[in-house]
């Protein structure tokens, strides 16, 4: 099985070394819908908070972005389960058109992945896109909400030979 990568600089096709369902608990973080610019995501994202999210053309620690608003931390539900896709190399790929790091970035990463630290216009932009969607909100417009949101979860710093992104979902009690 091949993942189409959408990372300029590394290769376009990573190849999936395997798939596995993995237990979690923990905090997650939620990146509500439009968030990220262009529409991105399309329903709202949770993530751990060391995955890397693609924002303004740099790549960030998604918890390094939380705000409180429209980017919050909350815990993940009982009976949470990752799904653990393993792949042949590092990339970004799509997800409801976000662009998030997938696999443990080195030296040789694409410029495109390379992660920066958030600063203040980062900050600045991501309290915009807030007050936009608590304005909206207060209009009357339902905040976007996915019925049941994707989930990831980046790999650990202390990463085995294989690279991987998770995908928690969650299992109705």
């Amino acid at each position: 099985m091949m993942l189409l990568a959408a990372t300029p600089g590394i290769a376009p096709f990573q190849r999936v070394l395997g798939i596995r369902n993995i237990p979690y608990r923990g905090p997650l973080i939620r990146v509500l819908a439009g968030v990220l610019g262009n529409m991105a995501p399309r329903e709202d994202l949770l993530m751990l908070p060391d995955q890397g999210v693609v924002f303004q053309g740099n790549a960030y620690r998604v918890g390094d972005l939380v705000d409180g608003i429209a980017i919050r931390q909350e815990e993940a539900p009982e009976n949470f389960t990752a799904i653990d896709i393993l792949l042949e190399g590092y990339a970004g790929i799509l997800v409801q058109g976000a662009t998030l790091e997938v696999g443990m970035p080195s030296s040789a990463a694409s410029e495109y992945l390379r992660r920066v630290p958030v600063d203040d216009a980062i900050t600045a932009q991501i309290a915009l896109i807030s007050a936009e969607i608590a304005l909206e909100a207060d209009a009357g417009a339902e905040e976007p909400v996915a019925a049941e949101p994707l989930v990831f979860m980046a790999p650990k710093a202390a990463a085995g030979p294989l690279p991987s992104l998770k995908l928690p979902m969650q299992r109705k009690s």
